[in-house]
């Protein structure tokens, strides 16, 4: 007799917003296929528009539906304004052109206005439940063996969503925000081109930033992690056979040429911003995938935008990319290199001021927002009813 023994999974409540762009459509493929959550977890996806693009999210659904993908157990399209305890994941995609720097200089497009619309909303909308509140709202006829409380999350593809909606919104743990950072990507990719080696046997590394123009990076060491341990050169760096085999020497691969040059090279690769919608899905999944593996009991090393607890001289309450360790539904913030370096601590100071100035103009700009374009209802949508969430 076959008996099945693999357990069943509660749902999983996914709400996606801005599921409509082309960002949208992909996270949607990857979370549906079990790239993310694993093809065991089955999702009920909410996909949260605008009332008058009910009937083009109708024609998405009905396209994932035909895919057939492992991991649908439901989907449903709609425009209600949702609590905390309506989802276990909240995905933001916004239409900023860099979603980790706010550009105060000049007009929002349309695309910007929208998405602080939004953002402004549902963080002006969002309360912490009691506990009581948020057992009542979750599987009451799930056998009691499968339920999980989860704590939900709230990721975004940037900086600037986690600061609005961990500022605005009411008695919300900060622990519960995340974003994707380019930079990690960005930085493997540079030093794998520099030393002719694929992405994959580059060692950790590790990113502490303001943005994607002021930040710090370190690897470890040996950079290649495939190199034999006991074959290095004076700098500790790279064994000296491997740098022959690339015709450098350590004047042309150091501590200063990873302090200067490359920091450089990533930030020029950042600024011609690589926020393609393949881009942003990628990274959106991966980070998503990462938080979701540390759930599953393991622990992961890895960089993603959090709002601080204040370690390493950061400021408490304020947006960063930082290195975390992450396990079950809690993180802490990585130590490495920061008792041995100075130079990471002058550098921490610098990226605090450029945080700091950013978000004290982003959230008065944001609140006067909120108060002209939302409670004063100023701003409402074509062909949108006033029942509507946007």
């Amino acid at each position: 007799m076959n008996l099945q023994c693999r357990p069943v999974y509660e749902s999983l409540r996914v709400l996606i917003f801005n599921g409509l762009s082309p960002t949208g459509k992909l996270i949607i493929a990857k979370i549906m296929s079990g790239i993310v959550f694993g093809k065991a977890q089955l999702v009920d996806l909410h996909i949260i528009v605008y009332s008058n693009e009910i009937n083009i999210a109708e024609g998405l659904k009905n396209e994932v539906v035909a895919c057939a993908f492992p991991c649908i157990n439901s989907i449903k399209v709609s425009s209600d304004l949702p609590s905390v305890a309506d989802g276990d994941v909240f995905c933001f995609i916004t239409n900023f052109p860099n979603p980790n720097s706010f550009d105060f200089n000049n007009e929002p497009s349309e695309e910007v206005f929208d998405t602080l619309y939004l953002i402004t909303k549902l963080a002006n909308n969002f309360i912490w439940p009691e506990d009581t509140e948020d057992e009542g709202k979750q599987g009451k006829n799930k056998e009691k063996q499968n339920k999980t409380k989860r704590k939900p999350i709230f990721v975004t593809d940037g900086l600037i969503a986690i600061d609005i909606l961990n500022s605005l919104s009411k008695n919300m743990p900060p622990d519960v925000f995340y974003c994707s950072t380019p930079i990690t990507a960005i930085g493997k990719s540079i030093l794998a081109e520099y030393l002719n080696v694929h992405c994959n046997v580059i060692n950790k590394v590790l990113v502490w930033a303001a943005n994607d123009e002021t930040f710090h990076i370190e690897v470890k060491k040996p950079f290649v992690i495939h190199e034999e341990s006991d074959s290095q050169c004076d700098s500790g760096l790279l064994a000296k056979d491997f740098l022959e085999s690339l015709n450098l020497d350590p004047t042309q691969f150091n501590a200063t040429w990873m302090k200067k040059d490359f920091i450089e090279k990533i930030a020029m690769s950042a600024s011609k911003n690589p926020y393609g919608c393949i881009y942003k899905a990628a990274e959106f999944a991966r980070t998503l995938r990462n938080i979701w593996k540390a759930r599953d009991s393991s622990e992961i090393h890895c960089n993603m935008g959090v709002i601080s607890d204040g370690s390493l001289g950061t400021a408490k309450g304020l947006p960063y990319v930082l290195p975390i360790i992450m396990k079950d539904d809690m993180w802490n913030v990585s130590t490495s290199f920061y008792e041995e370096s100075a130079h990471l601590k002058q550098e921490l100071k610098r990226i605090n001021v450029v945080v700091k100035n950013h978000h004290k103009k982003l959230i008065i700009h944001c609140k006067r927002f909120l108060e002209e374009n939302v409670i004063n209802q100023a701003f409402i949508p074509s062909d949108v009813d006033s029942g509507s969430v946007y």
